[in-house]
């Protein structure tokens, strides 16, 4: 199967957004550019403790006990428990991730003790220390260069592990106790989906014979977001699992409705992502503990972005499957990311679908027709087929860093 295909207008934002980070080397300075400095430059002055990992372009620095995540591509920046924005994002220059002058502020701001002035000139990093010296960087026994190059710069870094995806894990959202949206005529969000996934599991058992196939429930049966984040990580990471969350959506206004694919992201992104993870995230209100307590310690962690760019791109694969298997019935509400915790669960690539409305009458009664059903679950198969094939062909999207 092709790994393009056509994408509606509300899917251009994120493509763009995939291309900064995956083409960021042939992009250059903006026009009357803002100053840049090559992220290895500070990280040798500073004798800062790094890991990159090129396989989601994602770069952690540590000093003293703090850290600070960088990712390629992005403005968001990670430290302790709370993200931060750059006017510039972190892109690749030549060989090399360069960033901006704020970047650098933040770096040190949030790494040493205290903010420092330093200056970038003819490719040397100094600082101005407090008797009017200039410093520069600091020399140890071993090169900082023969350490830091090697992850920082784009010839020199390695490859990730490389291997087929050999599970997919599929979710049915709710269950038990737990109903999820209510829509017209009393029908129940929960049996909307299982009926959807368990014709999702055969329509992926007839194309992956040599994958695992894993449902994280297979009757009307209560699983909390622990418990289910429980099934996806219990399969060995080696194989490279992936997980889809499937959803209904519920609305006030009865005339909405449209699929929709979302990604997991601190901040929302998208027209009503927020009031989506709202309801989505009520399923905590079913669970023994209390969910503020659980709320409060999920919220005290960071952000897990060590997926981020895969599960985008296997967002932005499944919207495009269902658009071209079900748009001629039902609207396209483009890819979005928001705060789902049954995302934040599962340690790899994770998207949540929301498959339509079952408060719109018309809708309502399409989802609950088996032909319907099997054409939605043919549409995120296709998305999946075609994220596998991707992720296969590149060695995990290596191609891409090259």
């Amino acid at each position: 199967m092709s790994i393009t295909g056509s994408r509606r207008n509300t899917l251009r934002i994120v493509a763009c957004l995939q291309l900064l980070v995956l083409l960021a080397a042939s992009a250059p300075p903006e026009e009357g550019g803002y100053e840049t400095v090559p992220l290895l430059k500070v990280v040798e002055f500073f004798d800062l403790e790094y890991r990159f990992s090129s396989s989601v372009g994602i770069v952690r620095l540590e000093h003293g006990g703090k850290s600070v995540t960088l990712i390629l591509g992005s403005c968001e920046v990670f430290t302790g428990d709370s993200v931060q924005f750059l006017q510039h994002g972190v892109t690749i220059q030549g060989d090399a991730i360069v960033v901006s002058d704020d970047a650098v502020d933040l770096l040190i701001r949030e790494l040493l003790d205290q903010p420092v002035r330093w200056q970038y000139e003819r490719g040397e990093f100094s600082v101005q220390e407090a008797q009017g010296r200039t410093r520069g960087p600091k020399r140890t026994g071993v090169s900082p260069t023969q350490n830091a190059s090697a992850a920082l710069t784009v010839e020199q870094r390695g490859r990730p592990v490389v291997g087929d995806i050999g599970a997919i894990v599929i979710d049915a959202g709710h269950g038990g106790k737990d109903p999820g949206g209510i829509g017209v005529r009393d029908l129940h969000e929960k049996d909307i989906v299982l009926e959807v996934t368990l014709e999702l599991k055969r329509e992926l058992g007839r194309r992956f014979r040599n994958k695992e196939i894993v449902l994280t429930r297979e009757s009307d049966t209560f699983l909390s977001l622990e418990e289910r984040g429980l099934v996806a990580n219990g399969i060995d990471p080696g194989i490279n699992p992936i997980f889809i969350s499937v959803h209904a959506n519920v609305s006030h206004a009865q005339n909405t409705s449209g699929f929709e694919t979302y990604y997991l992201s601190l901040e929302p992104f998208g027209e009503k992502a927020r009031d989506v993870a709202s309801r989505e995230n009520s399923v905590l209100d079913f669970e023994t503990e209390r969910a503020s307590d659980y709320i409060q310690e999920i919220m005290n962690h960071l952000v897990d972005v060590e997926y981020r760019r895969e599960s985008m791109l296997l967002a932005e694969y499944i919207q495009g499957g269902l658009e071209r298997r079900i748009s001629n019935e039902s609207e396209n509400r483009g890819v979005k990311g928001a705060f789902f915790y049954v995302l934040k669960e599962s340690k790899m690539p994770a998207v949540l679908v929301e498959i339509g409305f079952v408060t719109n009458d018309e809708e309502a009664m399409r989802l609950q027709q088996s032909d319907y059903q099997k054409r939605i679950a043919r549409g995120i198969s296709d998305g999946i087929e075609e994220f596998v094939t991707a992720f296969e062909k590149t060695e995990g999207f290596t191609m891409f860093r090259e």
